[in-house]
Order: structure tokens, then C-alpha cells, then sequence
């Protein structure tokens, strides 16, 4: 009986949806004030987004504060050439989850994409995890990002002072009320805006890195002091309290504030991935505005494919550059596990400029760095305001689908947008510690290790729509290498290598996340370590998404007594004739193709 329960639930969810000719009728409850019903008028979202547009959202959310000050930090921990191979690498795994899902929305350009992909393919109970750890995270990403920006106001007062609380409050509390106003404006306008935030970044990422090479040939009055910035890229062993201008440490030290050689190394590269997946996450927004997007057929696709290409080819670029001009043995640079840090900027950008002439342009870095994270934060509430849309339709009982289901006149999810917003104020949690920054990392920590989990699952999704597909073509009834599927979906290759390295890497990063701080717990904390209670928090912060995340898998499946998908189940998923009547792209081969699919994304 639950079984039958879930199909028609999956059902509904679709036709109120994604079907373009769905009609939504106007409900006002009695005792309801008319401005107040409204907000309750239709089930469906508008399809208004173009592939612009969904491109502008994606690399909005993904270019945040991680390349403009996270990089300042691997750098510390793992020396210039350390954080370029750890941008690289998480770049990689984010490439393979992206080769995945495009090939998935391709077939299934649903809203509440990420979602239906678990839950048609492998468990329903897993969509459900999937649906509100996504959604959760993303809630606490916005408050992360928020109070990031607060915290990069802080360098606009000289002498690394810093703002009081109350000016942070003040800017805290605006920064909540233009997220939440940019939001209700409707998805058209909010797309516009989007696309002109990708286009500001795109800029400050070019500026910065010709401004690396002009301070790298000297211009400005450059001058590296008594260390060569351009050697030893990588650090001689992995030191929680950083190096603070010195590679040797001092005989009086505790063996265990160092892991020395090889081993040192290896594992400061290895800590710093876990970081870095921090900031290149992202792109799976993309499949996000599905149920939003014009033509979700023709553009989800090759906007999964390519969008995920520039941020991370920025981050790289950007990095690279500034290992010329920050060396890890800079006290300037932030360091997770120290007792104390620098009180001036954490970004090696600022800190290139802070050995120039230049004295303008940190603080209008700064300014543009704020409004990075800012927008990233805003990014988020889209995000998982959607989320919580799909969520409301497709788990929820009759009361939350006639609030948080429901968009207002304009199809906007003004319900859903409240809601989550209201998680903004965790953002002022910052103002409980300004000498570790604590609660910024830990928030970051449960992001990282929730969306990897997810990750994990869309990968292990796509194995499953793999194999029905294989079941399909076994018994000749339709393959993956017929002409029509690959006219009509995208066909990604390197499958199913990409899902599977996509699958362990996430699993490797959840399982390791929170290594450092159990090391940190086991050999003791000298007073150069942050106390005990802020490691404790590290360990949270890594581990209780994925605890929560298995949790409401297991405890939904309890509940409603799900099972784990049959082959036999998919024959009618890879079949949405909705979208069968999608104008089809003009497909060109060759190089001129690619160039082609790639300057879409930018038009």
C-alpha cells in the first residue's frame, strides 16, 4: 500500500510540475485576508529562464568567497603549488558528478531534478534524504556566506581593528533584506540580475589575475623581503599553526604541531581538497532551475556540460598566479587550527597588494569581495527555495503542499522564499567569535560533507539508469547508443568511469573531512592550537550532515517500508513525452560545435 502511495505522489509531482499545460486554479481560504491568499494561487513554477540565465545562476553560486579568500588558506596549509593541485583535483571529481548529471537531466529535466534522479533510480527513502539535506544545506550555506561577507567588512577599517558588532549587525541585517527583496522580484528579473553578477566576476577574476602578473614583474614596488615567494611551492611538512614566516621549526615545539616530509605534505594536499570542494561547488545548480527553465530539454544539457569549465578553470588561473606573489610562510594567511591569526585580510590577493605601492585598490578589492560572497548567499536562497518547492509537492502532506507547494500570482515560491530565509539569521552566529572565525568553518564543513553525500547519490543514480537502460537494450527495446537517444538526450562519455570516480571520491571526502581535528583531539592541544571546543566543532561540523543524511534515509525507509528500485521499474521513466515536443538544438560536430555550445552559455 505505501508503495502505490509513492508511485502516485511521483506522479502528481510531475504533471503539477513540469507539465506546460497544467492549470492552476485560485484557492482563497475563508478567513484568509485576499493579500495573504495569494501567495497560495498556483502549483506550478513559470518556465521563464533561457540558457543564459541558468548559466548566470550556476556560476553566481559557485564563484564565491572561496577563490577570493579560501585560496589565502590552502595556500598556508599547503604552499602555492599545494592549492592549485587541490583546486585541480576537486575540480576533477566536480567535472565527473557534472558528466553525470547532464546526461541524467537530459532524460529527466524535471523540477526537483536532483531529487527524482535517487528516488526513480534507486530508493525513494534516498530522494527523500537527498531533497532535505540539499535543502538544509543550502539554508546554512546562505547563513555561511552572509556572515562571510560581514566578516570581509571588517578589512575596511585600517589597522586590521575591525567593525564592532553592531556595525556588523547593521550590515548583516541589510544583506538579509536585499537577499529576500531580490528574490520575490519573480524568476525573470531575478535571472537578469544573475546574469549580470556572472558578468561582474567575470571581470574581477580577469583584473585579478593580470594584476598578479603586473605585481610579479615588479610594478608597484613590489618586494618579497627575505624569503623567494617563486620557491618551495609546496610546504615541507604539514603544520597546524602555519609556518608564520619561517620553514624550521623551533627544537622547543611539540612533535605533534608538525606531521614532517612526505607524509606532511601528501596530507596537507589531501586537507586542502576537502576544503577546496568547498568552493567549487555549485554547478549541480544547473539542474536546480529545471523546473524553471524555457526550454529545459534543449538547454540543461549542454549548460551541465560546459558551465562548470569556467569557474573552475578560474579558480585554477586566479591560484596560480597568486602562489607567485603569497608564499605560505606569509603570517598574513589564515590558519583553521592556529590559536591566533593576522587581524588584516585572509586574501592572498590583498596580502600581494599589501608588499605594493598601491594603497587604493585592497579596499575596493574588499568591496568587491563582500559583494562576491553576498551574491553566492543570494544564489543560495534560489536554491533552496526551489529545493523546498519540489520537496513541499513531493513529500509533503496536505498542509505543506497548500503553503510551501504553492507560488503566488507570478509563480513565484513566496511561501518557500520566506521560509528559508529565515535561516539567514544564523549568519549572526559570526558575531559569537571573531578570533576563529569557528562558526564560518563549521557551517562550511557541514555544507562540504552534506553536498558530497548528494553527490554520492546522483552518481550511484545514474549507475542505476545506467543498468536499466542496459536491461532495455538486452531485450531490444531501446538502447543508449541508438541514434534516437542520442538526437534526443545527451550521451556522455567516459560513463561509467566518470560516476564511479564521482562516487568514491565523495565517499573518500566525507569519511576524511573531519581528519584534522581528530588528529588535533588525539595528540592534545598545545596553547599555538585552537581549544578543544572549537576542534569538537570542527568534528560536528564534518560529520553530522552525513549522520543526518543516513538517518532520514533509514528512518523514512522504516516508516513507509520503501525498497530499493527494480530494473523492471524504469522501462517507462526514460520516456517523458512532455518534453518530446521541445524544439531540438541544432547539433554541429567538431570543434566549431563545442565553440559553439560554449558561447551560448554567455550570449
Amino acid at each position: 500500500m505505501a508503495r502505490s502511495k509513492e508511485a502516485t505522489t511521483l506522479h502528481t509531482f510531475e504533471a503539477n510540475s513540469d507539465s506546460a499545460s497544467s492549470t492552476s486554479s485560485t484557492r482563497h481560504t475563508s478567513g484568509i485576508p485576499g493579500y495573504v491568499a495569494r501567495l497560495f494561487e498556483h502549483d506550478r513554477l513559470d518556465r521563464k529562464l533561457k540558457r543564459h540565465h541558468i548559466t548566470s545562476i550556476a556560476f553566481s553560486g559557485t564563484v564565491g568567497i572561496g577563490l577570493f579568500v579560501t585560496s589565502g588558506e590552502l595556500i598556508g596549509i599547503s604552499g602555492s603549488a599545494g592549492c592549485v593541485i587541490s583546486f585541480a583535483v576537486a575540480g576533477v571529481v566536480i567535472i565527473c558528478v557534472m558528466r553525470t548529471l547532464a546526461e541524467l537531466v537530459s532524460v529527466r529535466p524535471l523540477s526537483g531534478a536532483l531529487i527524482d534522479y535517487p528516488h526513480t533510480f534507486v530508493d525513494p527513502a534516498l530522494g527523500f534524504a537527498v531533497g532535505i539535506m540539499y535543502w538544509f544545506a543550502q539554508c546554512l550555506c546562505m547563513a555561511t556566506l552572509t556572515a562571510a561577507a560581514a566578516r570581509v567588512a571588517d578589512d575596511f577599517v585600517p589597522s586590521g581593528q575591525g567593525l564592532s558588532k553592531g556595525q556588523k549587525a547593521g550590515i548583516l541585517g541589510g544583506l538579509f533584506v536585499i537577499t529576500l527583496l531580490s528574490n520575490a522580484l519573480g524568476v525573470k528579473i531575478y535571472g537578469r540580475l544573475e546574469r549580470v553578477v556572472k558578468w561582474l566576476k567575470i571581470m574581477l577574476v580577469v583584473a585579478l589575475c593580470v594584476l598578479m602578473i603586473i605585481i610579479n614583474v615588479g610594478v608597484g614596488g613590489h618586494t618579497f623581503g627575505t624569503t623567494n615567494y617563486t620557491q618551495n611551492a609546496l610546504v615541507p611538512s604539514l603544520r597546524w599553526e602555519g609556518f608564520n614566516g619561517s620553514s624550521s621549526i623551533s627544537p622547543n615545539s611539540p612533535v605533534e604541531l608538525e606531521i614532517p616530509g612526505d607524509s606532511g605534505r601528501f596530507l596537507a594536499v589531501w586537507t586542502c581538497i576537502t576544503l577546496a570542494m568547498f568552493a567549487c561547488m555549485g554547478g549541480d545548480y544547473v539542474v536546480v532551475t529545471a523546473g524553471e527553465a524555457e526550454s529545459p530539454r534543449r538547454d540543461l544539457p549542454i549548460a551541465a556540460r560546459f558551465m562548470y569549465l569556467v569557474p573552475i578553470g578560474c579558480y585554477i588561473l586566479a591560484a596560480f598566479l597568486a602562489g607567485f606573489n603569497v608564499n605560505y610562510m606569509d603570517p598574513h594567511l589564515f590558519h583553521p587550527w592556529a590559536s591566533t591569526n593576522s587581524p588584516t585580510s585572509y586574501s592572498p590577493f590583498i596580502i600581494a597588494l599589501q608588499y605594493t605601492s598601491i594603497k587604493v585598490l585592497p579596499t575596493f578589492l574588499n568591496g568587491c569581495f563582500l559583494f562576491s560572497a553576498y551574491t553566492t548567499g543570494n544564489t543560495c536562497l534560489y536554491i533552496s527555495s526551489r529545493t523546498l518547492f519540489a520537496i513541499s509537492q513531493l513529500y509533503g502532506n496536505n498542509f505543506i503542499k497548500e503553503t510551501l507547494g504553492k507560488t503566488n500570482s507570478g509563480h513565484t515560491p513566496m511561501a518557500a522564499i520566506i521560509f528559508c530565509s529565515l535561516f539567514g539569521f544564523l549568519a549572526f552566529l559570526g558575531l559569537a567569535d571573531t578570533t576563529y572565525n569557528q562558526p564560518i568553518l563549521t557551517l562550511s564543513a557541514f555544507f562540504t560533507g552534506t553536498i558530497a553525500c548528494i553527490y554520492a547519490s546522483e552518481c550511484l543514480a545514474f549507475l542505476r539508469f545506467k543498468a536499466g537502460l542496459k536491461r532495455l537494450e538486452t531485450h531490444e527495446i531501446f538502447s543508449r547508443d541508438d541514434d534516437l537517444y542520442r538526437r534526443r538526450h545527451y550521451r556522455a562519455h567516459w560513463q561509467p568511469l566518470c560516476a564511479l570516480f564521482g562516487l568514491v571520491s565523495c565517499l573518500l571526502i566525507v569519511l576524511f573531512s573531519g581528519w584534522p581535528a581528530i588528529y588535533l583531539l588525539h595528540t592534545g592541544t598545545p596553547s599555538t592550537i585552537k581549544p578543544t571546543s572549537y576542534l569538537i566543532a570542527d568534528v560536528v561540523g564534518a560529520y553530522v550532515g552525513p549522520v543526518l543524511f543516513v538517518l532520514l534515509y533509514v528512518v523514512y525507509k522504516f516508516i513507509y517500508e520503501t525498497r530499493i528500485q527494480s530494473l523492471k521499474d524504469f522501462e517507462n521513466a526514460y520516456f517523458l513525452p512532455a518534453f518530446d515536443q521541445e524544439p531540438q538544438s541544432d547539433v554541429r560536430k567538431g570543434w566549431r560545435g563545442v565553440l559553439s555550445e560554449v558561447w551560448s552559455l554567455f550570449r
